[in-house]
């Protein structure tokens, strides 16, 4: 995941809202163990925004509102390996054999610009979802 300037902890508040539960099932989280967070000097505790990222996508919830809000772009592959962004279409392919996920590129696009055979890459771009969302420029395959 690439990261662009924003927020790097959060407190138990802020992270309840991008879960959509209550402060004190956050504390639960924590105390239980499957939360990882630090405590502040005063006590409060402080979740980092890739720790309940990853608790995210681990417990299959969306990630949309706090990548969002922290300026967090994914790589395609975490996009559509994601709960209801996953791949219907059964020409997309699979990630896990994926070379944009064996480079770690962000997107296939990259790649495309350097490969003179993409026939082992997804197929185009166009109305790829991904590319709707996150593209900044206008001049893909």
């Amino acid at each position: 995941m690439t990261r662009k300037a924003g927020m790097l902890a959060l407190s138990t508040g802020q992270a309840a809202r991008y879960c959509f539960v209550t402060p004190e099932t956050i504390l639960n989280w924590i105390r239980t163990g499957r939360l990882c967070a630090q405590r502040t000097m005063g006590g409060q505790y402080r979740i980092r925004v890739r720790d309940l990222r990853s608790f995210l996508k681990d417990h299959g919830m969306s990630t949309d509102l706090l990548d969002k809000d922290s300026g967090i772009v994914p790589f395609c592959w975490e996009y559509f390996q994601g709960g209801s962004n996953r791949r219907t279409d059964p020409m997309a392919g699979d990630c896990d054999t994926c070379p944009v996920k064996s480079a770690k590129a962000r997107a296939c696009h990259e790649l495309r610009k350097i490969l003179t055979s993409s026939s082992s890459l997804p197929p185009g771009c166009r109305g790829c979802e991904y590319r709707t969302r996150y593209a900044e420029v206008d001049d893909w395959p």
